[in-house]
C-alpha cells in the first residue's frame, strides 16, 4: 500500500469515525436475521468486529421463495429487468432465454452480471471504513431474509461468509447520487467474486486470497444476484446509522454538559422543571428537562439566591427544548432506519406474501405481475428513493445546528462578568495579570461558521442518467456524510464550552458553592484530562484532548 493509500484511508476514517456503542456484551454473539425486527441499535452492535450473523428458518423460507419468484416469471415468458433483460436504455437487450436456470442461459446470467459489477464500479476515494462496509453487508443479508430482494442461497451465503470472518470489502465513500448506491456496493459483489480487494485483519489484500486462505468456494453471482447486489442503498443506509449513532452520543451528552453551563452562570432551573415544560408540551421536552435537573441533583442552584437573575439569556433558558428537538428529530431518523433495514430498496421488487384483498386486487394490470400463486409479485418499482430519509437526516442536521448554536453562545456569555458575577474571561484569581479566555472564542466562532454551512440542503441536485430516466437524487449518502461532520464539530464546540464551564464550576467551588452529582461527576473526570487554567498557557491541546475526552465519554458514567 503506498503512504498516499494509507493517509487517504486514515483520513477516511477519521473523517467517518463514530462513538463507540457502550453497551452490550463483551463476548462476540451470533445474531439472529430475520428480515424484520432489526433495528439500528442492534445493526450498530453487530458492525463490531467479531460478531456473526445467521438467517432465521422463516427467513430462509422467505429467501427461497423469494428467489423462485423471478425465475417463475421469466419461465412464464415475462421479460424481468436483471435477469432476462439489461437495465437503463439497453433494456431491450435479451441477456437470457425463459428457462434462466437451464444452460446455456444460467451461463449467459453469470456472464451478464459479472460483467455488471465491473462496469459499474466508479467510485471515488476514501473508502469506507471497515464496520461500516460490515454494516451494510448485515443489512442486505437481512433484506434477503424479508424475501423482498430475488437473490439466492448461494448469494446469503457468500454475504455471511465475509461477515463472519471480518472481511470487509473496500467500499468508495463517495459516487453515489443518493438514488441507489451502484458504484459503491458493486464493489461488494466484485470482493466476493473475487476481483476486488478487502480490508483482512488490519490490511488490505486481494480479495482472491483471502477467499483461498479461507477456502471459500467461489461465488459467482446468478439470476438476479448480480442486480440486487449493486443496485440498493445498503452502504446509505449504513453511512446513515453510524452518523446517527454519533449524534446520539453527542445529544446523550447534551443534558450534563448544559447543566454544567447552568451552575458556570449561577442559572435559573426554572425552564426546566415539569409545570413549566408541561405548558408547552412538545415532544420530548420532559425527557430532555428532567436529563439535565438530574445532572443538577443537590447543586448549589436548588438553593435560593437573591444575586442570580430573573431570566437567563435564551442560549441558556431555551437550550432544553431545542434539545428536545434534536432528539425528536432523531427518534423519527432511527425509526425509519428501522424500516429501512427491514424492507428493501431494490427494483424490481419481489413480494411473496403480497396483499390481494385491495379493490385493484383483480384488475388486469395487476394479475400480469402475479407469479404462480395471488400473493407473489415481481414489478418494477422505485424503492431506491431515499427522500424521506434523505430529509429526515437533514432536519436531524438542522436540528443539531440549533444544539451548536446555543452552545457557541452560552460560551461567549461565561466570558462576560456582568452575566456570571465572575472575573471577566475567567480568569483565576492566582492568575494575576493573566488574560484567561480573551480571544479564543475566534477559533471557536470559525468552527460555528463550519457546521452552520452544513444546514445548506443537498437534495434535489444530480444530473440525469440512463438517458434522461433516472432524473430524481436524495444524495442521502452526502447527506448522512454531512451529519456526521456536524457532529463532529458538535464534539468540538462542546470542547470549547465545557473548558469555560469546568473553569467557572471551580472557580464556584472555591467560594463554597456545591455542584450537582452529575456535573461533579462530569467534572473529575474532565479534570483527568484538562487542568484547571491557573495560568495562562497555550489551549490547543485543552481544546483537542476535551474533543477526544468528549467522544469517548461514555454517558452512563455520569448518572
Amino acid at each position: 500500500m503506498t503512504k498516499s493509500l494509507k493517509l487517504r484511508l486514515t483520513a477516511a476514517a477519521a473523517a467517518l469515525a463514530v462513538v463507540p456503542m457502550f453497551a452490550g456484551s463483551a463476548v462476540a454473539a451470533t445474531h439472529t436475521l430475520d428480515g424484520k425486527t432489526l433495528t439500528i441499535d442492534e445493526l450498530w452492535a453487530i458492525s463490531a468486529p467479531g460478531e456473526k450473523v445467521k438467517i432465521s428458518a422463516d427467513g430462509w423460507k422467505r429467501l427461497k421463495a423469494s428467489y423462485r419468484a423471478p425465475i417463475d416469471a421469466a419461465t412464464d415468458g415475462r421479460d424481468i429487468y436483471g435477469l432476462t433483460v439489461n437495465y437503463g436504455d439497453l433494456k431491450d437487450q435479451r441477456v437470457a432465454g425463459a428457462r434462466v436456470e437451464d444452460e446455456p442461459n444460467r451461463s449467459a446470467s453469470i456472464e451478464f452480471n459479472e460483467r455488471q459489477m465491473r462496469i459499474q464500479a466508479a467510485g471515488v476515494e476514501p473508502f469506507l471504513p471497515d464496520r461500516l462496509a460490515k454494516m451494510a453487508m448485515v443489512i442486505r443479508v437481512n433484506q434477503m431474509a424479508a424475501g423482498f430482494t430475488g437473490m439466492s442461497e448461494a448469494a446469503a451465503n457468500a454475504y455471511m461468509e465475509y461477515i463472519n470472518n471480518d472481511v470487509y470489502p473496500l467500499i468508495p465513500s463517495r459516487g453515489s447520487e443518493g438514488a441507489n448506491d451502484l458504484s459503491m456496493v458493486t464493489h461488494i459483489g466484485l470482493a466476493l467474486m473475487g476481483e476486488w480487494d478487502v480490508n483482512y485483519k488490519g490490511k488490505r489484500v486481494a480479495a482472491s486470497k483471502v477467499r483461498k486462505e479461507l477456502g471459500l468456494k467461489r461465488f459467482r453471482p446468478f439470476g438476479m444476484d448480480g442486480i440486487s447486489i449493486l443496485s440498493n442503498s445498503n452502504a446509505a443506509e449504513a453511512q446513515a446509522v453510524a452518523a446517527l449513532k454519533k449524534v446520539e452520543h453527542v445529544l446523550d451528552l447534551s443534558p450534563t454538559i448544559i447543566a454544567t453551563s447552568l451552575e458556570a452562570l449561577n442559572g435559573n432551573v426554572s425552564p426546566f422543571v415539569w409545570h413549566t415544560v408541561e405548558t408547552k408540551g412538545w415532544p420530548q421536552g420532559h425527557e430532555a428537562g428532567e436529563k439535565i435537573l438530574y445532572a443538577l441533583k443537590g447543586s448549589y442552584l436548588w438553593n435560593a439566591d437573591p444575586k442570580r437573575y430573573l431570566q437567563d439569556p435564551l442560549s441558556f433558558r431555551s437550550s432544553g427544548l431545542i434539545l428536545a428537538t434534536a432528539m425528536e428529530e432523531l427518534r423519527q431518523a432511527k425509526e425509519l432506519i428501522n424500516q429501512a433495514v427491514n424492507h428493501t430498496s431494490d427494483n424490481p421488487i419481489v413480494s411473496v406474501n403480497a396483499r390481494n384483498d385491495l379493490w385493484y386486487s383483480n384488475t388486469d394490470a395487476i394479475k400480469a405481475m402475479q407469479v404462480g400463486g395471488k400473493n407473489t409479485f415481481v414489478n418494477s418499482c422505485s424503492n431506491f428513493d431515499n427522500t424521506q430519509l434523505a430529509v429526515q437526516l437533514e432536519s436531524v442536521g438542522r436540528a443539531l445546528a440549533q444544539v451548536i448554536h446555543t452552545s457557541a453562545w452560552r460560551t461567549t456569555q461565561l466570558d462576560d462578568k456582568h452575566r456570571t458575577n465572575l472575573p471577566t474571561y475567567l480568569v483565576a484569581k492566582e492568575n494575576k495579570g493573566g488574560d484567561g479566555f480573551a480571544n479564543i472564542a475566534q477559533s471557536m466562532s470559525g468552527l460555528y461558521a463550519e457546521a452552520m454551512a452544513l444546514t445548506n440542503s443537498v437534495m434535489g441536485y444530480g444530473v440525469p442518467t440512463s438517458i434522461g430516466i433516472e432524473e430524481t437524487f436524495s444524495n442521502v449518502n452526502v447527506a448522512a456524510d454531512r451529519l456526521s461532520k456536524m457532529a463532529d464539530i458538535a464534539y468540538e464546540l462542546y470542547s470549547y464550552e465545557v473548558l469555560h464551564t469546568t473553569q467557572a464550576m471551580n472557580m464556584r467551588m472555591q467560594d463554597g458553592k456545591k455542584m450537582g452529582e452529575g456535573t461533579t461527576k462530569f467534572l473529575n473526570a474532565y479534570r483527568k484530562t484538562v487542568p484547571f487554567v491557573s495560568k495562562d498557557r497555550i489551549y490547543t491541546n485543552d481544546i483537542n484532548n476535551g474533543i477526544k475526552f468528549l467522544r469517548t465519554l461514555d454517558p452512563a458514567t455520569l448518572k
